[in-house]
C-alpha cells in the first residue's frame, strides 16, 4: 500500500526524480502515447538497456480497505492508525480482478523472457494468478527480486522470511542469496516488525539499483509485478490496483 496524492509533479519532487521519454501504451490499444517517465538523479550509473517492460500493479488489499474507511491528513479527520496488517493480502474482489488479467498476460507480445516479483504477499498472489496460463505454457522463470518492494511506510509493507514465502509460492523462485529481512530496518539489529518510514534518500539509492539490475539483465523483455510507487518512478504511469500496461524504457 501507497499512501499517494493525486498531484503527480508534486510526487516526482518529492520522490526527487527527473523525467525521461518512455512510449507508453495500455494492453490492447493499439500504439502508445508519449509520456515522461520518472528517473532517478544522477548515482554514477554506467549501464544502460532498452527494455520493454509489461508492468502490473498489485490487485486490492486489504490495507487498502481499511485505509478507505478512515479519513486522514485533515484536523477534522481521524488521526491515522496503522492496523498493523503486515505484509496485507488480496481482498477476494482484488484476487478475482487479477485472475482475470491471466489470459492477456499469456497472449503478451513481445513475450515475456522473466518475470520478476516483489515478495510482498500481494505481488506475489497477484503474480502467481496472472502468470498461471503464461506459465503453463511457456518455460518462464518467475522470481522474487527485493528491490521490487514498495517504500516501507506502514506494517502492510513488513514482509516475511523466505523459507515461509517458498511453502506459500511455490512457483515462484526466491534467490538463495535472499536475506531474511530483505525490508527496510533502522538498523541491522533492529526488530524486524519494528514500523520505521524508508528514508527518502535510501529509497532513491534503492531505486537507482533496481534500474541497474534492469539495465543489466539480458533479457530483452520482462515483466514486472509490483507497487504502484515503484511504477510511478520507472515508467510515470499511474496504474490502479491490477492494472496492466506496456512500456518501452531507456533504463
Amino acid at each position: 500500500y501507497f499512501l499517494a496524492t493525486s498531484n503527480d509533479t508534486l510526487i516526482l519532487s518529492l520522490m526527487g526524480v527527473i523525467s525521461r521519454d518512455v512510449t507508453l501504451s495500455k494492453f490492447g490499444q493499439r500504439g502508445g502515447r508519449r509520456i515522461r517517465a520518472a528517473s532517478s538523479r544522477s548515482h554514477g550509473s554506467v549501464i544502460t538497456s532498452k527494455k520493454v517492460l509489461h508492468v502490473i500493479r498489485h490487485g486490492a488489499t486489504e490495507m487498502a480497505a481499511y485505509m478507505a474507511l478512515h479519513k486522514y491528513g485533515s484536523p477534522h479527520q481521524e488521526p491515522l492508525r496503522d492496523p498493523l496488517l503486515y505484509d496485507t493480502v488480496l481482498t477476494r474482489e482484488g484476487l478475482r480482478k487479477v485472475q482475470q488479467l491471466a489470459p492477456q498476460v499469456a497472449s503478451l507480445q513481445p513475450r515475456p523472457e522473466a518475470v520478476l516479483v516483489s515478495p510482498l504477499t500481494r505481488c506475489l498472489q497477484t503474480a502467481t494468478a496472472t502468470c498461471q496460463l503464461l506459465l503453463a505454457q511457456h518455460q518462464v522463470p518467475m522470481v522474487a527480486e527485493p528491490l521490487l518492494r514498495e517504500r516501507l511506510t506502514l506494517s502492510s509493507e513488513v514482509g516475511r522470511f523466505p523459507s515461509e514465502l517458498r511453502v506459500d509460492f511455490p512457483g515462484i523462485r526466491f534467490p538463495a542469496n535472499m536475506p531474511n529481512i530483505w525490508w527496510y530496518t533502522a538498523t541491522p539489529d533492529a526488530d524486524p516488525r519494528h514500523i520505521t518510514r524508508e528514508p527518502q534518500g535510501v529509497y532513491e539509492e534503492r531505486l537507482a539499483a533496481l534500474r541497474q539490475l534492469l539495465a543489466g539483465r539480458p533479457e530483452r523483455c520482462l515483466l514486472l509485478v509490483t507497487h504502484w510507487g515503484i511504477l510511478q518512478a520507472l515508467t510515470g504511469a499511474d496504474l490502479q490496483p491490477g492494472e496492466m500496461r506496456t512500456v518501452e524504457v531507456q533504463l
